[in-house]
């Protein structure tokens, strides 16, 4: 007769560990093989989440049905776009054409100003080992396909998930044991919170940088103010990186200008830095989630190295969602049991 004590109870035992190692293991083996997909219903849920945070303001600004106000937030940010297209897109066009058309001869001029052996060297070391000029321009292309079709994708999936979030959610907590769903769809709704908080700072992020950068490079006189103040807002969604990147094509350019505007142009870049580093950024961070530097600087280059480019990209909300996870499901339960 087995008890809890018997050799056969023991067995059952470490018997029962092995399966759920393997189970572990497996569950690994599955999210790395279809880590693609899972970054693009990652970026469905962003979706999601900024087309509800556009609708609760309207319904703030009209009453109106949750329905009826995700629609309207829809269609103003589709017409957002479009007028933003009808107004300044020829101008946009022809100054991304023209930036596109300036930066070989850019980086021309910075290689002889470096010295062609350095950048060489440079190069040498990141770039794979026997890739070609024509290589790297076909990974780009096709990066930058794979990056839209994904996008589409990720519209058209946060549509449905905002249609009915609540649904999606208790299908999600229905697939784990009972007494996990109430700490997870807590979770849940505290990321969910987080994730619409991070993204409304980061958007008055993007929008101070544009703005800022498009005034002080056209004070300057460099060319092409417009696309390069529309790359460094962008980029500013990548969080401490993103800012440094958004400069780089600015100086380059300027470089062409000649010294003293390259110079007027690093120092507006390193100004506007310490400017947003310590007045405009803490002031944006009172409303969205605090995350330590460098958390977010190692998780940047841990979702870089484990997703490529996607995992840059997506790298700040995923930091946001990963540290609120954590933090409400593990170190809240265990707070006390550090003395």
């Amino acid at each position: 007769m087995s008890g809890p004590g018997t050799p056969a109870a023991g067995i059952a035992d470490v018997a029962l560990r092995v399966v759920v190692a393997i189970a572990l293991v497996a569950l690994a083996l599955l999210t790395w093989r279809l880590h693609d997909v899972l970054l693009l219903v990652f970026a469905a849920v962003l979706v999601s989440v900024v087309l509800h945070a556009v609708a609760d303001g309207l319904c703030r600004v009209v009453p109106m049905r949750q329905g009826l106000a995700l629609v309207a937030a829809g269609l103003s940010i589709a017409g957002l776009l479009a007028a933003v297209v009808l107004l300044f897109g020829h101008e946009i066009g022809a100054q991304l054409s023209g930036l596109t058309a300036s930066l070989p001869g850019a980086w021309q001029r910075f290689v002889g100003w470096v010295g062609e052996d350095r950048v060489q060297s440079l190069v040498d070391t990141v770039s794979p080992d026997g890739s070609t000029v024509a290589s790297i321009a076909e990974t780009v292309f096709g990066t930058i396909t794979a990056a839209f079709t994904g996008l589409i994708l990720a519209v058209l999936g946060g549509i449905y998930l905002a249609a009915d979030p609540g649904g999606y959610r208790r299908g999600a907590l229905l697939l784990l044991p009972r007494r996990a769903r109430a700490p997870a769809g807590a979770a849940m709704d505290d990321t969910a919170r987080a994730l619409r908080n991070w993204l409304l700072g980061q958007l008055v992020s993007m929008a101070a940088t544009f703005t800022a950068v498009l005034i002080g490079l056209s004070l300057i006189g460099v060319p092409s103010a417009l696309a390069l103040a529309i790359v460094a807002g962008l980029l500013e969604f990548i969080p401490l990186v993103g800012p440094f990147l958004g400069a780089v094509p600015a100086l380059l350019i300027a470089l062409t200008a000649g010294g003293e505007t390259f110079l007027w142009t690093a120092g507006f870049f390193v100004a506007w830095q310490q400017i947003e580093g310590n007045a405009m950024a803490p002031l944006v961070m009172r409303y969205a989630v605090s995350i330590p530097p460098a958390v977010t600087l190692f998780a940047l280059f841990m979702f870089g190295g484990v997703f490529g480019i996607v995992g840059v990209l997506l790298g700040g909300p995923l930091t946001v969602a990963a540290w609120v996870m954590v933090k409400r499901l593990w170190v809240d339960a265990r707070e006390g049991e550090i003395p």
